[in-house]
C-alpha cells in the first residue's frame, strides 16, 4: 500500500474519531449529566443503550434498579470534564462473572468523566444507536441474578457495619478526619483511619465516604 493511501486512511480514521467525540459530547455527556442531576430514574434509564433496555424484565429489574440508584446518587455538583474518551481496544474488563453476565452489544468507547470539585470519577462504556450514544451494561442471566442478590446481602451487612463504626468514631480522630475530607484529602483520611483502627481498605473507604456524606 502506498504512502498516499496510508495517509488517506489515517486522515479518515481521525475524522471518524473526531466525529464520534463530538457526537458523544453532544448526544450523551451533557444531557446524561443533566439527567443524573435531576434524580429522575426514568430519565436516566433512557441513556441505557436500547439493547440494554431490552434486557430489563421482571426477572432482572432488581439489578437495573440498583444501577439507577447508584447513578442518580453518584454525580457531584460543579463543573466536570472528560478525562478519558477512547475507542475500545479489545473486550471490556470483566467486573462481573462471565457465566452470569453478557454484554448485549459490544462497547465501542471507554469514557471517564471527572468532576473538578470532587475525587469522583464516573467511568462508562458507550455504544452508538441511530446517531446517538448510550451507556452499555452487561445483562444478567439466572446465575447472574443469584450472584447479584448474594452481593446485595453482603453489601447490606457491610453498610450496617459502616454505620456502627461511624457512630463509634470519636474526637480527636473524627475531627482530624473531617478536616482532611474538607480539604479534599480523602486518600490521606483513609490512610489515617486505617493506621488508627487497623481497618481493611474497603472498610476504611466506606467509613470515610459515610463521614463525608454525613457532614457531622
Amino acid at each position: 500500500m502506498g504512502k498516499l493511501a496510508i495517509s488517506l486512511i489515517l486522515l479518515a480514521t481521525r475524522a471518524f474519531a473526531a466525529s464520534d467525540d463530538a457526537a458523544i459530547q453532544s448526544t450523551f455527556v451533557k444531557p446524561w449529566v443533566e439527567a443524573l442531576r435531576s434524580k429522575d430514574k426514568s430519565r436516566v434509564e433512557r441513556f441505557f443503550h436500547p439493547a440494554v433496555r431490552e434486557c430489563i424484565t421482571p426477572a432482572t429489574k432488581d439489578f437495573f434498579d440498583n444501577i439507577l440508584d447508584h447513578e442518580t446518587d453518584s454525580v457531584p455538583a460543579g463543573s466536570y470534564r472528560i478525562g478519558k474518551l477512547a475507542p475500545m481496544k479489545g473486550a471490556p474488563a470483566a467486573w462481573l462473572p462471565d457465566d452470569g453476565f453478557r454484554y448485549p452489544i459490544e462497547p465501542a468507547y471507554d469514557m471517564d468523566l471527572r468532576f473538578d470539585q470532587s475525587d469522583v470519577i464516573l467511568g462508562r462504556f458507550l455504544a452508538p444507536s441511530n446517531g446517538s450514544w448510550f451507556e452499555v451494561y452487561p445483562c444478567p442471566n439466572e446465575k447472574g441474578m443469584a450472584y447479584f442478590h448474594e452481593q446485595q446481602k453482603e453489601s447490606a451487612q457491610q453498610q450496617k457495619r459502616t454505620v456502627e463504626l461511624l457512630a463509634g468514631l470519636k474526637d480527636p480522630l473524627r475531627n482530624e478526619l473531617k478536616d482532611l475530607l474538607r480539604r479534599k484529602q480523602k486518600v490521606d483520611a483513609v490512610k489515617k483511619y486505617r493506621a488508627a483502627t487497623s481497618a481493611d481498605l474497603t472498610t476504611a473507604v466506606m467509613v470515610m465516604n459515610a463521614l463525608e456524606k454525613s457532614g457531622q
